[in-house]
Order: C-alpha cells, then structure tokens, then sequence
C-alpha cells in the first residue's frame, strides 16, 4: 500500500458502508461475471487524509490483500456530483482490486517482470495505435489516454474495471482475456 503520512484509516463508517456498498456489490458481481470468482472478493474501508483534497489518493489496496480503501473526502464530492455514483465508485475499486490481481499474477510468474513487461508492451501498442487513430477512437480508449494512464500499470488497472463491466473494446479485451487466463473460470464452469 502506497504510505500515506496524514491518513486516518477508518475500518467503517455508517454512512459511507450505505453510499459504498451497492457499488462494491456492483464490482464484485461484476468479478464474478468475468469468472474471477475464486479469488477473494473487494473488502472496502476507508481513510480520511488530513489535507482534505477530494482527488488525492481516491483509492489504494492493501498489498497482498483484496482490501480497498476509499477516500472519505473523494466519496463526499462524488455523492455531491450529479453523476452516477455507483458506478464511479465500483471504477475506483476495480481499478484498486486490478492492483491486487497483477501481485498474484506476478507472484506466479517463474520470471520475474514478465507480467509487468506484457502490459507496457501492451501500453506502448495502445499509445501508437490511438496515435495512429487521432480523435477517431472509441470513448472507453479515449479516457484510457488520460494523464493518469501515462503508467502501464495504471493504464492496466483502468483497462481492467472498464474489462470488468464488458465495456472495454475487444483488441485490448482479448489481452486481459489472456492474461487474466490462468485466474479465471470458465463462464460456463
């Protein structure tokens, strides 16, 4: 887990259990779907960071664990939005519980890196690709080039949740169908 100096962990929050909960039953239904069901389903608390910046840190995972944490101040401005918070809050655990699938992959690999050298192969396909595209891309690729994505790895984890709700396009699909393989089960299992 990323170290946060000026964090409090709050394991939970009433209010918070009430806005977050549908949301972490949407991912981890999603999960399931996606035939992720035998690893540990998402485990949400919360963390309340003492310079009160609603987008610094929204979300972060317990290493080794399935455990995300959410920002209490970021969970207040998405509840004041008039977006769809259920779902921007399942995007956010997704994208964290990502974090946690690439350490068991990366743990099983018998090469170290070889996991995290796929996905920037991957990444630098995608950068060159939508290059090649310009505006024409598809909306799901056109958030995938945020600032944000600029690291494989983060790109990965954003491709993951979009992978998980079945809204990502196919070409990236079929590499997290692939790489995702050796953890999945079968839909029809």
């Amino acid at each position: 887990m990323r170290f946060l100096a000026s964090a409090q962990f709050v394991e939970q929050s009433r209010v918070a259990d009430a806005f977050v909960a549908p949301s972490a039953a949407l991912a981890n239904r999603l999960l399931a779907a996606r035939g992720l069901g035998r690893l540990p389903p998402c485990r949400v608390s919360y963390f309340i960071e003492e310079l009160h910046r609603p987008g610094a840190a929204i979300g972060l995972h317990t290493k080794g664990t399935a455990n995300i944490r959410l920002n209490l101040a970021w969970l207040a401005d998405v509840a004041q939005r008039g977006t769809d918070p259920e779902w921007e809050v399942a995007f956010v655990v997704l994208h964290e519980y990502a974090h946690f699938v690439l350490e068991r992959l990366e743990a099983r690999e018998a090469s170290p890196g070889a996991v995290r050298q796929r996905i920037e192969a991957e990444h630098a396909d995608f950068l060159r690709r939508m290059q090649r595209l310009g505006g024409l891309a598809d909306p799901v690729s056109r958030k995938l080039l945020s600032n944000h994505n600029a690291v494989a790895e983060e790109w990965c984890c954003d491709a993951f949740a979009y992978w998980a709700a079945g809204t990502l396009p196919a070409s990236h699909a079929a590499f997290l169908d692939a790489l995702l393989a050796e953890v999945r089960v079968p839909p029809d299992a």
